[in-house]
């Protein structure tokens, strides 16, 4: 059995031999099928196919190939066996991901899932146990079995997290849900607002680089499919990207999807709930956990039929919650993802999202045919009228039990909007483009559900760019992508020179003035080589830590006595930054950096708060968060933000994408693409073309590899 071509040593020939002997006899009933899998010039893997079950074996190859200690990690996270390589502080996330139930529910599923799924699924798992065969003593701390359905586990885990987020917040008795940690970018332009007459659109999701938010890039041909962006690691689910005629883009925000009831108890003899009542049998039952470096945890799980137990149980009170979602039971993630890489056009697109297993986000999409459109996409319940559902609600009773869900035409939704642009960077619909149609008043509050996303720096900067530019070229698309504009600028800038003009002895010394002189000059964008721009930033968090700057926001500008104190302040800055740096003067970029592994490069764009949020919030669209490096003092390395840029064209011959991430493909030291990308790319604010045709792919090629799936 020889299932791929490409220089072998014996003893691998003989490892795979018999791993890939097992792996045939539990490969699904697909045809065999020849896959190519190229390298460019960037280490992105692009996979020809006869069949898309070789498409995708070759696609699992390719991602264990360069992330196989991240595809362990993302498993063991999502089904709840992170504790025992990361130790206790991962048994809280490991105990809700066997709740509901993500450690058991796909393996029965996959058996009698549609036959495309189970070839996709099965075929890129043994792609990873291929390469997991080749190379068994890789990330040995953290391995596990790869089970083919563990990549649905993946996927449906990071599905989870926004429905128990916003349980979570019920629970604590929120009226408003806290924000969610990550964010994202997404812009579409109409034809008749472009310049070469295609339509845009661009995803920038903004989610920690490491962990099971990490995405993957890759393009795969296989069979009928033919897609390109990224998918997360671990599954070959294409989360954000385009195939052939249409393309897709998310972010956070969404309507209310999930509830928590307070439910009535007694342990007599037995635990039971009241419903309508009549008192029934709480389930129970006992997940064990075992833990790194500690004895194995025992905790108990409990069920109702509104949903599972998500709290303590108060017997003297006779009390608990219990947290209720569509989510708790849906398997079909991957279907849903595959339809839309099927999709034609956007309505196709959003067909495929109306079987509503994705979970609450704002989706975006566009097509050769010139549409955009956009959904507020969730599997929202039809609730009874008269609660409030962003608290605890009465368990008790059906009568505030839910009906139905909601069909995708009456969630938030619009198809070519007249302006012609629309944006939603974690925005209020209300707020997407200038006269938006898309009003509260329209739609039931837990549909529309704007409450923590209702405007924010890069909404209102992406509006301003687009607003203003009636004819958008591919350059300046690019530029709007990857833009580092602080609109904070100007008004700390004002501030800093009524410092200077209300104290004329302040502003005498000469190393304060030609300090504030470097800061005026300053164009507002965060770019590496940007004078001032640093100084700012360490005096604006100063003065956030220490003053009420609600001023600033309010009348635009501090009260004197405030101000007084901020002068103290700069010059306190100035000193601080002398003793770190040598110099107050220092460039943006050698202060922020971005890479990994030692190896690190100036780093453009910013993101960062201190005090009143709407007077000294920065973020740039092209949003780069940073954490001060524990190893040197004074840098400032990136870490989360912009980490999986693709910028779409949809065209009648087709589609052109380009692509950047932070850091490099592989997350090998020794790869010459673990860093790259940081180098060449992010540093310098440029993308990457994704040589989507296959004629241009041929000319940038690194490296080829050719393989057979189901092996004969």
């Amino acid at each position: 059995m020889r299932t791929i071509a490409t220089r072998m040593t014996a003893r691998s020939m003989a490892v795979r031999g018999i791993a890939w002997g097992w792996l045939a006899v539990t490969a699904a009933t697909a045809p065999a099928g020849e896959a190519t899998l190229y390298r460019d010039t960037w280490g992105v893997p692009h996979v020809y196919a006869d069949t898309e079950a070789a498409g995708y074996y070759a696609l699992g190859y390719a991602q264990a190939e360069d992330r196989l200690e991240d595809i362990y990690l993302a498993i063991r996270e999502a089904t709840g066996q992170m504790a025992e390589v990361r130790g206790a502080r991962a048994l809280e996330n490991d105990y809700l991901m066997r709740l509901f139930h993500n450690d058991t529910i796909h393996a029965k599923y996959l058996d009698t899932a549609p036959p495309h799924v189970q070839d996709a699924i099965r075929g890129f798992a043994a792609g990873i146990r291929a390469y997991v065969a080749e190379h068994p003593d890789e990330a040995a701390e953290v391995k596990l079995e790869i089970a083919d359905w563990h990549p649905l586990a993946v996927g449906r885990a990071m599905i989870l997290r926004r429905p128990i987020g916003t349980m979570m917040g019920d629970l604590r008795n929120s009226p408003e849900p806290v924000k969610p940690a990550m964010g994202s970018n997404q812009w579409a332009v109409s034809p008749a607002r472009s310049a070469d007459g295609r339509a845009i659109l661009l995803s920038d999701p903004h989610l920690t680089w490491e962990g099971l938010a990490v995405l993957y890039e890759s393009r795969l041909h296989a069979g009928a499919m033919h897609t390109c962006g990224y998918s997360l690691v671990g599954t070959p689910m294409m989360a954000i990207g385009h195939n052939e005629r249409t393309g897709w883009a998310l972010t956070t925000g969404g309507p209310d999807t999930s509830d928590v009831y307070r439910i009535e108890i007694r342990n007599d003899p037995r635990l039971e709930y009241r419903y309508d009542g009549v008192w029934k049998p709480i389930k129970e039952g006992e997940f064990t956990f075992r833990v790194k470096d500690a004895d194995p945890v025992r905790a108990t799980f409990r069920y109702t039929h509104l949903g599972p137990v998500i709290s303590g149980l108060d017997l003297e009170k006779g009390v608990a919650y219990v947290g209720a979602s569509p989510y708790t039971e849906q398997v079909g993630l991957y279907d849903q993802f595959y339809q839309m890489g099927l999709a034609r056009d956007v309505h196709e697109v959003n067909a495929a999202l109306a079987k509503h297993q994705y979970n609450e986000q704002n989706v975006m999409s566009a097509d050769c045919d010139g549409n955009i459109a956009y959904v507020r996409n969730g599997a929202t319940p039809v609730r009874p009228d008269g609660f409030d559902y962003r608290r605890p609600l009465d368990g008790t009773t059906s009568a505030t039990a839910w009906k139905e869900l909601h069909p995708q035409h009456e969630l938030v939704t619009i198809t070519n909007p007249p302006q012609g642009y629309m944006q939603n960077c974690n925005i209020s619909p209300v707020n997407m483009m200038v006269d938006s149609p898309l009003r509260p008043e329209n739609y039931p509050p837990y549909v529309f559900n704007a409450t923590w996303d209702q405007n924010n720096p890069r909404g209102r900067r992406t509006i301003e760019l687009l607003h203003n530019d009636a004819s958008v070229t591919e350059e300046e698309a690019k530029s709007y992508a990857l833009d580092v504009h602080d609109r904070l600028a100007r008004i700390w800038q004002a501030e800093l020179r009524r410092c200077t003009e209300t104290d004329p002895a302040w502003n005498a010394d000469e190393e304060t003035r030609k300090a504030v002189e470097v800061i005026l000059a300053w164009d507002g964008e965060y770019l590496p080589e940007s004078r001032g721009a640093a100084l700012l930033k360490f005096w604006r968090l100063a003065c956030g830590e220490k003053l009420d700057l609600a001023p600033l926001h309010n009348e635009g500008r501090l009260d004197d006595a405030v101000r007084q104190e901020a002068r103290g302040l700069f010059r306190a800055t100035i000193d601080r930054m002398k003793e770190r740096y040598g110099t107050w003067d220092i460039p943006w970029g050698e202060a922020h950096v971005v890479g990994r592994g030692g190896r690190f490069f100036p780093a453009p764009g910013a993101d960062f708060d201190k005090g009143h949020k709407e007077a000294n919030f920065s973020e740039t669209l092209m949003d780069v968060r940073s954490a001060e490096d524990p190893t040197k003092p004074g840098r400032f390395v990136a870490n989360s933000g912009s980490m999986a840029v693709i910028l779409m064209f949809f065209g009648p011959d087709g589609v052109e994408s380009f692509t950047c991430t932070p850091w490099g493909q592989s997350a090998h030291p020794d790869s010459p693409h673990y860093v790259d990308q940081a180098e060449k790319l992010y540093s310098k604010r440029e993308m990457k073309n994704t040589w989507w045709d296959k004629k241009a792919l041929l000319e940038h090629v690194e490296s080829e590899k050719t393989f057979r799936w189901p092996a004969e």
